[in-house]
């Protein structure tokens, strides 16, 4: 056999056998599939959990901050309602008036400075704005105590009395209407009522210059008188129409005992 062929058989031969033996590992070792190429790995899927825990983590946070919030208004509308309700209380409840009663008796206040020798109690009724027992420093004139019960009424009648003079305690200052006829003066030269009323004796006159009591309820009073002829304490006028317990306590000062 001629050497160059055999060699160029025999190098031949080996290429084929080299060409087979890579063709029957390929077969045997199949490419990884592309779909598991795109699966991700575990680097990326640790990475997802932890976002996805952080995401729950704040949708939580954010829900019981809300749940805190709402409770936290919650008290304090109820705070809110319980401060109103407590100063309500500390408000006088006899806020509505009963018959021809006033709103309010007059405040214990006065223009005058206080005198060295305390303080006088006196009744002012009649054409004043809030008729009542009014508690005055002792140096007060009988114009201190009129400004104390409100000022005088448009209609009242003040050449009756003696602005100027000096309050005594316990007394009751009346002050009369323009064309009303004034009680008799006194030596203080005042025209003034009987430091107490009787319900007993009474006459309507002398019923409406209790606070509150009109001519109306000074009716209803003489009527009830008819037919319980001794009326034994002011608490008995509560079986009258048109007065309740706040309108009692008003004229409970002025009703001789």
């Amino acid at each position: 056999m001629n050497p160059p062929r055999w060699i160029a058989h025999r190098r031949m031969a080996a290429l084929t056998k080299a060409v087979y033996d890579s063709a029957v590992s390929d077969d045997d070792n199949p490419p990884e599939p592309t779909s598991a190429r795109l699966l991700p790995g575990g680097t990326t899927v640790a990475a997802l959990l932890i976002v996805l825990v952080a995401l729950a983590g704040i949708g939580v946070w954010r829900n019981a901050r809300a749940a805190d919030e709402a409770h936290a208004s919650e008290q304090a509308a109820e705070q809110s309602a319980e401060r109103q309700a407590e100063e309500a209380a500390r408000q006088d409840p006899e806020t509505a008036p009963e018959g021809n009663a006033p709103s309010r008796p007059a405040s214990h206040a006065s223009p005058s400075p206080p005198g060295p020798a305390g303080h006088v109690i006196v009744y002012v009724s009649g054409a004043v704005a809030t008729p009542g027992v009014l508690t005055l420093p002792a140096s007060s004139r009988v114009t201190d105590a009129i400004t104390a019960a409100g000022g005088a009424l448009e209609d009242a009648d003040l050449d009756t009395i003696n602005l100027a003079r000096p309050l005594t305690d316990g007394e009751h200052i009346r002050i009369s209407r323009i064309g009303e006829t004034p009680p008799a003066p006194t030596a203080n030269g005042d025209a003034t009522h009987p430091a107490c009323v009787r319900l007993d004796t009474a006459t309507a006159t002398d019923l409406q210059t209790l606070p509150g009591i009109g001519p109306a309820l000074a009716e209803r009073i003489i009527n009830y008188r008819a037919t319980h002829p001794h009326i034994a304490t002011v608490d008995a006028l509560d079986d009258v129409p048109g007065i309740g317990p706040s309108l009692i306590e008003k004229i409970r000062p002025g009703v001789c005992p």
